[in-house]
């Protein structure tokens, strides 16, 4: 059911499988790997990243079922961090199999897109040996360039402003990691909105505790829980909180509220944080 099997890809990539969509894919891991593994098509290779051992057996199944040959990052690739440059991590990358080096530098932030950047230079490693014209010199230009707006995107300082779409336990454990490694001992003021469908008790159960203060919103979708219910089922997650239905609305009260060494995060789904990036930049024509 995956949508991904509407084409026949050159590579295929297998980032993390982690528990999202149970509705539509499944309850367990296996079930959800077992539709993300539609992209495995016969003879085409497959770049996989590191997995719990249940989804790395059936990805290795799924390749050896349709001879597909199977690239494993974590074998593959030995990164070495040299350090972190606000929040950004650096890295010299070594190539297993020949022993050349790479200089791996996101401009994303989050130490999880380390493991991106190594699946973006797997991926690109297959294509050279399929014939491509893919310099590492260009992986690496190609890493440090890309952008990914709503996830951990900064979009102001004093206070900083942060947007993430954190919407699944998986990427609200890497969004805590950031935040305890880059914001620790700051005020962090948390706006907070999901979908119907997501595990909301487990997603705040996780983010919460970095927060000093958490704003339960609904972005404008008839799929949004509403933040009266949200504050029921989370708000003991909380240190303290407050119920603002408005989006618009309750970015304006975070500001009002925060201070320049403070933090402002908007979470836990992607229709949130793409109302109010439309509205922050709205907000700044105005203020222009």
């Amino acid at each position: 059911m995956d949508a991904t099997n509407v084409i026949t890809p050159v590579v295929s990539v297998i980032t993390r499988i982690d528990f999202d969509h149970e509705n539509f894919l499944g309850h367990s891991l296996r079930e959800i790997a077992r539709e993300k593994l539609g992209i495995v098509k016969h003879g085409v290779a497959v770049v996989s990243a590191p997995q719990l051992a249940e989804v790395r057996e059936l990805v290795r199944a799924q390749a050896k079922e349709l001879y597909s040959p199977l690239l494993e990052v974590e074998g593959a690739f030995h990164a070495e961090t040299e350090r972190s440059v606000g929040g950004c991590i650096r890295a010299k990358v070594q190539v297993v199999e020949t022993g050349e080096d790479l200089f791996v530098a996101p401009g994303l932030p989050g130490r999880f897109q380390l493991q991106n950047a190594l699946n973006a230079v797997a991926a690109a490693r297959v294509l050279q040996g399929r014939g491509f014209r893919v310099t590492n010199e260009s992986i690496e230009r190609g890493i440090a360039a890309a952008t990914w707006p709503g996830r951990l995107e900064k979009l102001q300082e004093k206070p900083d402003v942060y947007l993430d779409g954190a919407h699944n336990p998986g990427a609200a454990r890497e969004l805590a990691k950031f935040l305890e490694e880059n914001f620790a001992g700051r005020r962090v003021c948390l706006l907070y909105g999901a979908m119907r469908d997501k595990a909301v008790d487990e997603v705040t159960g996780i983010l919460f505790p970095h927060a000093a203060e958490v704003i339960f919103t609904q972005p404008g979708t008839p799929r949004a829980v509403s933040a009266a219910q949200l504050a029921e089922i989370a708000g003991h997650h909380a240190a303290k909180f407050s119920v603002i239905l408005d989006a618009e609305q309750a970015l304006e009260a975070a500001f009002l509220k925060a201070k320049p060494e403070d933090a402002i995060f908007v979470s836990g789904s992607l229709y949130l944080v793409g109302q109010l990036r439309h509205a922050w930049k709205s907000r700044l024509a105005a203020h222009s």
